[in-house]
């Protein structure tokens, strides 16, 4: 029997250009239009419940061995309490008991002080050498207080009120990050420190398990059970040497041979800047395992060692390990341009191993310079990284010289403050039980002169509100920082309760949020403002929150656009939004936007429809009537993934796919949820990597589970129909379609979750085969129906060489001319054969 010719042509996921991308902006310039301005952040409160929820805002850069103070109006010694129960601190911001770091605790009347226990957790060396207790160098810690302090009898909290707050280091905290480069490899990035000469790394793994990358909970367990070790010193602020030798985490063994890449990588890694004989607190962790599945680890099979007859028998796909110690048959691509047929009848044929930087060679006979043309134009083409989330810009944690407690309420009106206090910086109060005396220790705003302020400023507020109850203030004969800052909070709330949110000129019909916060968020960025005022929601007042939060409600809500990135001034209060356009140029988009989406529901969803209905309808209008945008994927390229040219930014946008017709996948993904909303369906975008490739997709709402729908990867951009449609998330995660936790709040991801697979478009269809044999017995079948194209998918992997024979029986066995002129291609577990190519 003739032998089918396995050809691996260019059929890839289109998953590059995802994400928004992180050009430089100008915020000065953005110019926002006249906003009409809606209803004050309490009544959007109201509206959620939330009018009455207590919070106490973060506290930042205090003593190593500071020591806070908890008043209780309840009599304590009448009450029935569990010390442990009332107040604890932990290092992860969930709270809860495996990230509980041990405390000193004392009693006196009715209040609970606490303070560090020995040298607390994730600790350097330069901090054991210290005399003195401390909280450690965690880049930040969290209170939680589980009792409510004002109330008269000892009263649960429905809701804990966790309290962030940092230690002073001695040196600004790297702000750490992690890049995954074309390559699929993994390199630790931070920006310069000032006054930092060289930067140490950490790194915590299993001391026991060095044959994979098994997960750490780090902050969620305290980081017990393994110490952060030293292995490397660098001047520079990159690191990706993870085998310490100098090559960067590959293993090179000749000019043709890369057998391992990410070679070393396991655990979680911390970077600390020194200089001048200090060192600073951790960076936050970059855990490893969570990527684990995405990044290629080693090339397992030596095919240098064999010899082959010709180039028809050279391998299309070879076994690659990951990081987690998974394997899975990765695409071959034979470089030969700079081929030399041997005069030895023995010719040595480099190839690597799509999208990593995996290399090595075969040594075939009899071959030919056709045989060379020929295989060049059997190899996929380059898989392309994919683009990064808007840049978030603020730091993990602020720098040293950010007082301890942020006073950014209105101060009353004094000559002496206003001389002694620029207008330029923001009034702040600075905890005077720091060791160390900052700057501001001496402005007429230091703890002294906020204390006096907090009387007169709730005086004021008293006049001007005679119903309303002034804000207690500290006790002047007392230096205790949490009443002071319950204080500050309370005074920055009211205050910022009163701030008015901007009614942006879409309207709040599609505006998708679950909080006041979302809705204030939301409302700002639709109308493009960029800078919003947080002063009213000091549980967003840290990086963690803000930052799910921010993410969340960028990617739920189609009409905002343009956003390349965001940050959060802790000093301020405020969160910066860089977009790529004007305000006025992004509501003439909005217009046009909202009035295509009308357009297209009315055309495509028809009365009596059901769901099943509308959301095929849906998928289908964007299958017809959208392609890829090619262009933009390659302007990225050639920008390093790092910005876009300005005529390609409506491709990462809903007026890309839903205006112009052409965009990648987050415009895809934003288009398919809007098309959902106002068709009166439940969808959500979901962000994550498609084989290791950042990616944007949907999942919907089915009964009670979520589904995925990648709407980008449909039969007019990739080749396959219904790729991922109403697939559960073991299909998925088949696919390397694997979600990230940036598209909604961490703690509500597990909403999401699909198991059946009842709904799956290739399920339904019968279109999975679960063996070789059914695969020939399905294809042989199609084909006999006269089918030009015959796609299966595979419940499990398949060896590729199986599947080949298979095929190539199923075509003898309909017409063994089909032998010439089939081709097999394969994508994921997907099976393509196309018995005349040449015909289409």
């Amino acid at each position: 029997m003739k032998r089918l010719f396995f050809i691996m042509f260019a059929l890839t996921l289109l998953l590059a250009g995802c994400q928004s991308t992180e050009q430089e902006s100008s915020p000065s310039e953005n110019n926002p239009t006249e906003v009409v301005e809606g209803s004050t952040i309490l009544n959007l409160k109201q509206k959620y419940g939330s009018e009455s929820e207590q919070a106490i805002m973060p506290m930042y850069n205090v003593a190593q061995d500071e020591e806070f103070t908890f008043k209780f109006k309840a009599d304590l010694g009448k009450s029935n309490w569990s010390l442990r129960d009332t107040i604890s601190v932990h290092t992860d911001i969930k709270a809860l008991k495996a990230s509980e770091v041990p405390l000193l605790s004392d009693i006196h009347d009715n209040s609970i002080s606490i303070r560090p226990l020995g040298w607390g957790v994730l600790t350097s060396d330069s901090m054991k050498n210290k005399d003195q207790g401390s909280w450690g160098g965690a880049p930040i810690y969290y209170i939680r207080l589980n009792y409510d302090p004002d109330a008269e009898k000892l009263t649960l909290l429905d809701q804990p009120i966790i309290i962030p707050f940092t230690v002073k280091s001695e040196l600004p905290v790297p702000n750490l990050r992690y890049e995954i480069d074309k390559d699929r490899r993994l390199t630790l990035v931070w920006d310069k420190v000032e006054g930092a000469t060289e930067y140490k790394i950490y790194e915590r793994s299993d001391l026991t398990n060095f044959d994979t990358n098994v997960p750490l909970t780090g902050a969620e367990d305290a980081f017990s059970n393994s110490l952060p070790l030293d292995i490397a010193v660098t001047t520079e602020t990159s690191f990706n040497d993870f085998m310490k030798d100098g090559r960067g985490g590959l293993g090179t063994y000749s000019e043709l041979i890369i057998s391992h890449q990410n070679h070393g990588l396991r655990g979680e890694y911390y970077v600390t800047a020194i200089g001048g004989g200090k060192e600073s607190n951790f960076s936050r962790g970059v855990p490893t395992a969570p990527l684990a599945s995405q990044l290629p680890t080693a090339l397992k099979e030596q095919l240098y060692m064999e010899k082959l007859k010709n180039i028809d028998v050279l391998p299309q796909k070879a076994t690659v390990e990951y990081n987690d110690g998974s394997l899975a048959r990765e695409t071959i691509v034979y470089d030969t341009k700079n081929v030399e047929i041997s005069e030895f009848n023995e010719t040595n044929i480099p190839f690597h191993i799509k999208g990593t930087a995996l290399k090595s060679y075969v040594r075939v006979e009899n071959v030919t310079q056709a045989d060379l043309d020929r295989l060049t134009q059997q190899t996929v083409a380059e898989s392309s990284n994919g683009l990064v989330e808007p840049k978030n810009n603020t730091p993990y944690v602020p720098a040293p010289d950010v007082p301890t407690i942020i006073n950014n309420h209105d101060e009353p009106e004094s000559a002496t403050e206003t001389e002694e206090a620029p207008a330029s910086e923001t009034p702040t109060t600075e905890s005077t039980t720091d060791t160390e005396t900052s700057e501001d220790a001496t402005d007429p705003l230091s703890t002294e002169a906020s204390d006096d302020t907090s009387d007169n400023s709730s005086d004021m507020a008293s006049e001007e509100a005679s119903n309303e109850t002034p804000a207690p203030a500290p006790e002047a004969e007392e230096d205790n920082l949490v009443d002071e800052q319950k204080s500050n909070t309370q005074q920055n709330v009211e205050q910022g309760n009163q701030e008015t949110v901007p009614q942006p000129a879409t309207g709040d019909a599609m505006i998708n949020a679950d909080s006041a916060l979302e809705e204030v968020l939301a409302k700002n960025m639709i109308a493009a403002q960029d800078k919003i005022s947080l002063k009213a929601f000091p549980e967003a007042q840290n990086f963690t929150t803000l930052s799910d939060v921010v993410l969340k409600v960028m990617y739920q809500n189609p009409l905002i656009l343009g956003v390349e990135g965001f940050e959060y001034n802790y000093g301020t209060l405020t969160l910066s939004i860089h977009y790529n356009e004007s305000a006025s140029g992004i509501q003439k988009k909005q217009d046009e936007i909202i009035a295509k989406a009308n357009e297209v529901v009315a055309s495509i969803i028809k009365d009596g429809m059901n769901e099943d209905e509308k959301r095929k309808a849906i998928y289908d209008y964007l299958n017809d009537n959208a392609k890829y945008d090619d262009a933009a994927l390659e302007n990225a390229e050639q920008n390093n993934f790092k910005n876009v040219d300005p005529q390609f930014n409506d491709s990462f946008t809903t007026y890309g796919i839903l205006v112009k017709g052409v965009g990648v996948c987050a415009s895809y993904a934003s288009v398919y949820k809007l098309l959902s909303d106002l068709s009166g369906l439940e969808s959500i975008v979901v962000t994550g990597a498609s084989s290791g490739v950042p990616h944007a997709w949907n999942k919907v709402k089915i009964g009670n589970e979520w589904f995925h729908v990648d709407a980008t990867n449909n039969l007019t951009n990739s080749g396959i129909p219904y790729f991922l449609y109403n697939a559960n998330d073991d299909t998925a995660a088949s696919q390397k379609t694997i979600a990230d936790q940036d598209y909604w709040l961490d703690s509500e991801l597990a909403m999401f979750n699909g198991e059946s697979d009842a709904n799956d478009y290739y399920v339904q269809n019968d279109l999975e085969v679960v063996s070789i044999n059914e695969y020939k017995t399905k294809a042989e079948s199609e084909l006999k129906k006269g089918e030009n194209r015959v796609i299966l998918r595979f419940a499990s992997p398949v060896d590729s060489d199986e599947l080949m024979t298979a095929a190539g029986e199923a075509l003898a066995a309909v017409d063994e001319a089909l032998l010439n002129t089939a081709q097999l291609a394969t994508l994921g577990s997907y099976a393509i054969l196309d018995p005349k190519p040449e015909q289409k």
